[in-house]
């Protein structure tokens, strides 16, 4: 049966060394003159919508207006991230080209994202730290939804309507390096893969009883033994 790998971006695939932080900084000082709390705010797991309704409504901006703007502050951020994400020598995590390289080899598999990014941004920062965006073949973006365990179905069902194929909770896998990606999984009823190679020990997300747990995915042959058992 071919299986469906939804990987997420930050911390799993790549280290973006706060150039999201940056480019979502100035989209909402551009548009609102204020980035709300963003200094002490946790964006690890949430997605765009998540994080940007967050901060504003923090300094009293409605729902209803951010929701509206929110197409507006995703093109600003892609605008500035063009710029700032080579600025900020992103970079791959340990063993994800070695790893990507033998994914995209196989016949067995679609590979796919499932990131809290919006679908604007993700390829720039995929780009800009050296991944090669046009692997993943499918995905499910911050942009798609507020709630992250909605992203799940999100991508199981483009990746069917790509394919014809019949994803779902038994033959998809998503890869993530916080407790909200393993939770998203487990709302998606897929298999969770968490890797430490984010902001979360290993020890913080085996809390969370993922399926396989990893340090990082720099051990080509274990991942893929495990991940295809």
């Amino acid at each position: 049966m071919k299986k469906l790998l939804l990987f997420d971006i930050d911390g799993t695939l790549i280290r973006s060394n706060g150039a999201g932080r940056l480019t979502l900084a100035y989209a909402l000082e551009t548009l609102y003159g204020t980035c709300g709390p963003l200094d002490s705010y946790n964006m690890s797991g949430k997605t765009d919508p998540r994080i940007i309704t967050d901060l504003l409504m923090a300094v009293g901006i409605p729902a209803t207006e951010i929701k509206q703007k929110l197409p507006a502050i995703y093109e600003l951020m892609a605008e500035h991230g063009q710029k700032i994400f080579w600025e900020k020598e992103m970079t791959p995590c340990p063993g994800i080209p070695a790893l990507l390289a033998q994914l995209a080899a196989r016949d067995d598999l679609l590979l796919g994202l499932l990131t809290g990014n919006a679908q604007l941004t993700a390829p720039l920062k995929l780009s800009a730290a050296g991944v090669d965006p046009l692997l993943f073949k499918v995905g499910a973006y911050g942009s798609d939804a507020l709630d992250r365990n909605e992203l799940p179905a999100i991508g199981m069902a483009r990746a069917n309507q790509l394919t014809g194929g019949n994803f779902n909770g038994n033959n998809t896998i998503i890869i993530g390096d916080t407790p909200a990606d393993i939770l998203c999984a487990r709302a998606g009823r897929a298999t969770a893969v968490a890797v430490a190679s984010g902001w979360h020990a290993a020890s913080t997300l085996a809390d969370y009883h993922p399926d396989y747990l990893f340090d990082n995915l720099a051990n080509t042959e274990q991942v893929l033994a495990t991940v295809f058992a």
